[in-house]
């Protein structure tokens, strides 16, 4: 899974018109397919689209939006849990049944989907790449070339923290003085030991073992894939051997990432600090600690990272009207200045379509939340400048699962060792890898 250097991709970016050596591309036809043709559709066919996704918070705003300005589409979601989509699309294609007009596909499993088969060439319906992402444009197209999906969002990621907590343990709230103070993961783990041996064990840098070991992988530079050949010994002792040498500080608590009981830390007082994408910001401070404005920091990670990403494709069951309303939807959502600002406003996702994505633009409206921070500039300036992204393989659905798997392990049992761990991760991928062609080392 070789990696893709994102700062060329948008460093600049944000400063200027965000990507600067890709901002004198041509647009003509993605505004045409935006911008003019989806004004207001009073006349027209009509025509119905379907949608499944996880992510409410994104697709129905935009998608309410999106039939206010066109009254001849109709677009009908499904909700369908992110862990579902692909084997629900698995399912429909053995039995027959119909498929969504509009796949959304995390970039997880996005080599999954384009080894399907379903999907639309984006490029035939006009598609200009040139304002958007290089890395991501070549994570959602497959080995003809074609391009299956259009990301809606880039993801650059941090750590965040609570001010109150920041000052009581660190003698400072102030974000630059963090950033000093937390500039290598070895920081992390002295200050972890001395918040542990202050507080008597009650206070945790980190609310979960797993959300460290998933902030770890995106940030790792171990490709996960090589030829044929998974990397898992190299890439788990990387990523958990520094969640043991956190867990060994006292720095990290046992909650399971994601469930009911982690979620309710992030309002609580023994938490210090939570890895955190842009996306996060709206799906998981403000949405778990509402009552916390104004108590919420960012920090850039030892390493820039980035984490998470979903890309909208189309459906090759549809019909051509039905194609190409769901190519407007798309290119609607993060080509036009109305979608965009639907999806930053309603979502808090910033567009990768660089024509649209200026520094201005990136301004979020929940900095006051965060207690009056540029996290705008930190996010898509300073941390997308210097990010990286991988590219998908087929097995990182399976390594995502083994990571969190052997994470937990480690977190519920103190006297699991790295080799332990590492050793645990190799035998449980090759349990769900089965292909007698890959080699799992």
């Amino acid at each position: 899974m070789k990696k893709r250097v994102i700062s060329v991709l948008l460093a600049a970016a944000m400063v200027m018109s965000l990507l600067a050596g890709c901002g004198n591309s041509s647009n003509e036809t993605t505004d045409d397919a935006t911008t003019e043709d989806t004004g207001s559709e009073d006349a027209g066919e009509q025509v119905t689209l379907t949608y499944w996704g996880w992510d409410s918070n994104y697709y129905q705003p935009m998608i309410d939006a999106y039939m206010e300005s066109h009254p001849n589409v109709t677009i009908e979601a499904t909700a369908v849990e992110w862990g579902d989509m692909l084997t629900k699309a698995q399912q429909a294609l053995a039995s027959g049944s119909d498929l969504p007009t509009i796949i959304p596909m995390d970039i997880t499993l996005i080599a999954n989907w384009k080894e399907m088969g379903i999907l639309e060439n984006l490029s035939d319906y006009g598609l200009d790449t040139g304002n958007y992402a290089p890395a991501l444009i070549e994570a959602a197209t497959n080995t003809d070339g074609e391009v299956i999906g259009l990301f809606e969002n880039i993801c650059p990621a941090g750590i965040a923290y609570k001010r109150d907590l920041a000052l009581e343990y660190f003698g400072t709230d102030d974000p630059e003085e963090l950033q000093a103070m937390f500039s290598s993961y070895e920081d992390y783990v002295k200050k972890g030991k001395e918040v542990s041996e202050k507080s008597g064990g009650s206070t945790y840098l980190f609310h979960s073992g797993q959300a460290v070991a998933e902030w770890l992988y995106f940030a790792s530079d171990i490709t996960n894939v090589t030829d044929s050949t998974i990397n898992m010994t190299e890439k788990m002792t990387d990523v958990m051997g520094k969640l043991v040498d956190l867990r060994d500080a006292g720095a990290v608590d046992t909650y399971q990432n994601g469930t009911a009981e982690a979620n309710a830390t992030y309002a609580d007082d023994s938490h210090i600090f939570y890895p955190c994408p842009d996306w996060a910001l709206t799906y998981y401070i403000e949405s778990n600690d509402p009552e916390g404005s104004g108590n919420w920091g960012l920090l850039k990670a030892p390493v820039s990272y980035s984490h998470g990403g979903t890309a909208m494709g189309i459906s090759n069951t549809a019909s051509d009207a039905e194609k190409e309303a769901a190519y407007d939807f798309i290119t609607w959502c993060i080509s036009s200045e109305e979608g965009a600002e639907v999806a930053r406003d309603a979502a808090g996702y910033i567009t990768q379509d660089t024509s649209i994505a200026t520094t201005e633009f990136s301004k979020r409206s929940d900095e006051e939340f965060f207690g009056g921070q540029d996290i705008s500039s930190l996010y898509y300036q300073e941390i997308i400048s210097e990010i990286s992204i991988a590219t998908p393989s087929v097995f990182d659905n399976d390594i995502v699962s083994t990571r969190n798997d052997v994470a937990q392990q480690l977190m519920n049992d103190p006297k699991m060792t790295l080799d332990d761990a590492v050793t645990a991760a190799v035998q449980e991928l090759s349990k769900l890898v089965t292909d007698t062609g890959v080699t799992i080392k």
